[in-house]
């Protein structure tokens, strides 16, 4: 199996102005490319972990850059790589 990380917009009230996003680790079949963070996505077996409603910022100490590292190393782990 083949582990990827997904990213995608938050759905957040309109009264909040700064981007929010989340994220996953994904378990997909080999060779697909899903279009969305959701088990019922074509290639999806499974969802590892999510990561929701991070703030993205100008710094590397934002929410959604750490949530990015700690997914990516996730997926390297479970890809057995790193």
């Amino acid at each position: 199996m083949t582990y990827v990380v997904l990213t995608a917009s938050a759905k957040m009230p309109s009264s909040v102005h700064h981007p929010y996003r989340r994220m996953a680790v994904v378990e997909i079949e080999p060779g697909a490319v899903p279009a969305m963070i959701s088990e019922r996505a074509r290639g999806v077996r499974r969802i590892v972990r999510t990561w929701e409603r991070c703030a993205t910022g100008k710094t590397e100490r934002c929410a959604y850059r750490v949530a990015l590292a700690e997914a990516e190393t996730l997926a390297a782990r479970l890809n057995g790589t790193s």
